[in-house]
């Protein structure tokens, strides 16, 4: 694997075990002088797999899931039910399909993928993978189904925001329009208004539940503070960063809702300031 496809796997990966099983089950590979080394990074591989869908994926989740029907041939989740579950969460196939998102067949290449990993850590006498040719190929089929998992994993909730974006605009503004947070609250003696502009840095789905999406907003509010009553009225304009966290169910997701809002205000009390006074 060159190093620019390695970096760009390490970063689609959610933390540090996981990056180091690929790292334990590539540096295996590469050890030229190992005569088990592709079966040995099939082990590695494979515990990757196993680890992402199932930290993705938790049982009581999977099963609390509208879609969820028990397998008939297996007690457990089953590997695809949890890849389903890490792409779309709750929300229902038919929802999903509307949006546009085929992830069907990445899951398929995954659990392909798993099935042939699991064959290839029961080496056995005359079944060794040896020739070169083969071990590339087995290799190639095996990263590109990881690295398509995670492209699943992805491309709903990339979807997903920006078929919510909108809606997501508008309740942060009406949560703004019809709260008052007290950490802007705390520094104006006469009250304040948001202007109507507010910058947004980010909108992201931080997560998809069996019940729940949410959804996390990253900006700046402009705000007018006022202060002072009649002749001795005054304003001053002063920009809250802020982190606002929304939710919709995952049975009807355009009903997005206001949950929480936290207000940096260090920038009003010079916080963080570096300048040196003069």
């Amino acid at each position: 694997m060159d190093e620019e496809r390695r970096r760009h796997l390490e970063q689609e990966l959610p933390d540090g075990f996981s990056r180091d099983l690929l790292d334990g089950a590539l540096r295996v590979l590469a050890d030229q002088d190992n005569p088990m080394r592709a079966h040995l990074f099939a082990v590695g591989l494979r515990e990757l797999f196993t680890y992402l869908l199932h930290n993705a994926a938790p049982d009581d989740e999977v099963r609390a899931c509208d879609w969820f029907r028990q397998a008939p041939d297996t007690p457990g989740v089953t590997r695809r039910q949890r890849a389903v579950y890490a792409s779309q969460g709750g929300l229902s196939d038919e929802y999903v399909a509307n949006l546009g998102v085929d992830v069907a067949d990445l899951h398929r290449q995954a659990i392909t993928a798993i099935d042939a990993l699991n064959r290839a850590t029961h080496v056995r006498p005359g079944r060794v993978l040896a020739d070169a040719e083969e071990i590339v190929a087995f290799v190639e089929a095996a990263v590109s189904a990881l690295e398509g998992l995670l492209e699943a994993f992805k491309t709903c909730r990339e979807t997903v925001k920006e078929v919510l974006e909108s809606e997501v605009y508008n309740q942060m503004m009406a949560a703004f329009v019809e709260r008052t947070f007290g950490d802007i609250d705390l520094v104006a003696s006469h009250g304040y208004e948001v202007d109507p502009f507010i910058a947004i840095d980010s909108i992201d789905i931080a997560g998809i539940t069996a019940s729940e999406i949410l959804i996390v907003v990253v900006g700046e509010a402009p705000v007018t503070l006022h202060y002072g009553r009649g002749d001795d009225a005054t304003e001053i304009a002063h920009d809250f960063p802020f982190t606002m966290q929304l939710t919709a169910p995952t049975d009807a997701p355009g009903d997005v809702a206001f949950s929480d809002c936290e207000i940096d205000d260090s920038g009003w009390y010079g916080d963080g300031d570096d300048d040196d006074d003069e």
